[in-house]
């Protein structure tokens, strides 16, 4: 009987990986399973990493806007020499 328990806890938390068969389980639960502790920790490392990700693309858009301002002031530049040049 014990050995049978045991077995039933262990198909319990193999369907609670999947999250499919844990919720088909008619079985009222009292706490949490153990993978919600897992992928409430999993969630906030990726909310971490989005952060960082974010902050790369920030910075990245701000290396990029100045480069195209350098480049517009560059081309106003060029057209000016150009037209100096010309007269």
């Amino acid at each position: 009987m014990a050995e049978e328990n045991l077995t039933k806890e262990e198909d319990v938390l193999v369907e609670a990986e999947s999250g499919e068969g844990f919720l088909r389980r008619e079985e009222e639960v009292v706490e949490l399973p153990p993978n919600v502790q897992r992928l409430k920790a999993k969630q906030a490392r990726l909310q971490q990493e989005i952060s960082t990700c974010q902050a790369q693309l920030n910075e990245l858009a701000n290396k990029m806007d100045t480069a195209q301002l350098a480049f517009q002031q560059c081309v106003v530049l060029l057209r000016a020499e150009e037209t100096t040049d010309g007269t």
